[in-house]
C-alpha cells in the first residue's frame, strides 16, 4: 500500500519541521526586502507575467512567485496556513519528499495560470498555489481532523476544503478578470490531491521534477558550450568502451542515437 494513504490520524505535536521553517523564513524575508526596496520591480521580475515569460524566456518566475505576496495580509494567510498543516506533511514523507511537493504545486498552479492567458501582463505572486495543495494532501492524508474555519466554525479538513473550492469557483465565475489567481488555487488543489492519490501521477511528476533528469536536459539546452562539449566527448568515450568491450549489439537505443549524431557531425 502507498505510504501517502495510511495516515488517518494528526498528532499535533510535531512542532514546526525544518522544510517548513526554511519556507516560512524565506517568504518572510523577500516580503521584507521588498517592502524595503520597494523602488525596485519585483513583480515585474520575480512575480509571474505571462507575457515576459513568453516573449523574455524569464521562466525563473515560475518559481519565485512563489515568494512574492501582494501584502501583509496576504502573506500572513499563506503563512498560517502553512505553518498549521505543513509539519503534518512534512513529519509524514521528510522534508526532502515535501519540499518538491510544494513546489511541484507552486510551480504547476502557476503554469497553469499562464497556460490561461499566455498573454497577460498582470503579474501573478503569492504561495497560494502550493498552499492549496498543501490542503489537499492534508486532507486525504488526515480526513478526520477537525479545523476552525475563519477561526469560528469547526468542520472536518475532508469538508472544509469542498467548502474552499465552492468558495474559489464562485470568485472565479463572478471575477474571472479579478486580481487573485483563482485558477491558480484551484490547480494547486487539484494537483495536490492527484499527487497524494494517484501514483502514476506522482512517477510522471517526479519524472518531470528530478533534479537529475533537470541537469541533464540543461546539458543538452547548453550543448554548444565548453561543458557540453565535454560532456559529449565523456559521453562518446564511454559508448566507444563500452562497444570495444561488449560489441555494437550492447548498445541501447539512445546510445546507438548519439552515436548515429556524432557520426554524422
Amino acid at each position: 500500500m502507498s505510504p501517502y494513504r495510511t495516515y488517518t490520524q494528526f498528532d499535533p505535536g510535531y512542532g514546526i519541521t525544518p522544510g517548513v521553517k526554511n519556507l516560512l523564513i524565506a517568504n518572510v524575508v523577500v516580503f521584507l526586502l521588498s517592502t524595503i526596496f520597494a523602488h525596485f520591480p519585483w513583480f515585474r521580475v520575480f512575480g509571474l507575467v505571462p507575457v515576459l515569460v513568453f516573449s523574455r524566456l524569464m521562466i525563473w518566475q515560475f518559481v519565485t512567485y512563489l515568494f512574492l505576496h501582494g501584502g501583509l495580509f496576504h502573506l500572513l494567510v499563506n503563512m498560517m496556513v502553512l505553518y498549521f498543516f505543513g509539519p503534518g506533511i512534512e513529519a509524514a514523507w521528510g522534508k526532502r519528499e515535501f519540499l518538491k511537493f510544494y513546489f511541484l504545486t507552486g510551480v504547476g498552479a502557476g503554469l497553469c495560470s499562464f497556460l490561461l492567458a499566455p498573454g497577460s501582463g498582470v503579474p501573478i505572486v503569492g504561495a497560494s498555489g502550493a498552499i492549496f495543495g498543501l490542503l489537499a494532501a492534508y486532507a486525504v492524508m488526515f480526513p478526520e481532523t477537525v479545523v476552525l474555519v475563519l477561526f469560528l466554525f469547526p468542520m472536518k479538513i475532508k469538508y472544509a476544503v469542498f467548502l474552499f473550492i465552492g468558495l474559489t469557483l464562485m470568485a472565479l465565475l463572478g471575477s474571472p478578470r479579478g486580481g487573485i489567481a483563482h485558477s491558480a488555487h484551484l490547480a494547486g488543489l487539484g494537483i495536490g490531491y492527484l499527487y497524494v492519490k494517484q501514483e502514476r501521477f506522482r512517477f510522471f511528476a517526479a519524472r518531470i521534477f528530478s533534479w537529475n533528469a533537470l541537469k541533464n536536459r540543461l546539458r543538452q539546452w547548453l550543448g554548444s558550450g565548453k561543458d557540453g562539449h565535454a560532456d559529449r566527448r565523456r559521453e562518446m568515450d564511454r559508448i566507444l568502451e563500452k562497444i570495444s568491450r561488449e560489441g555494437m549489439d550492447s548498445l541501447t537505443r539512445r546510445e546507438r542515437k548519439i552515436l548515429e549524431k556524432e557520426s554524422r557531425e
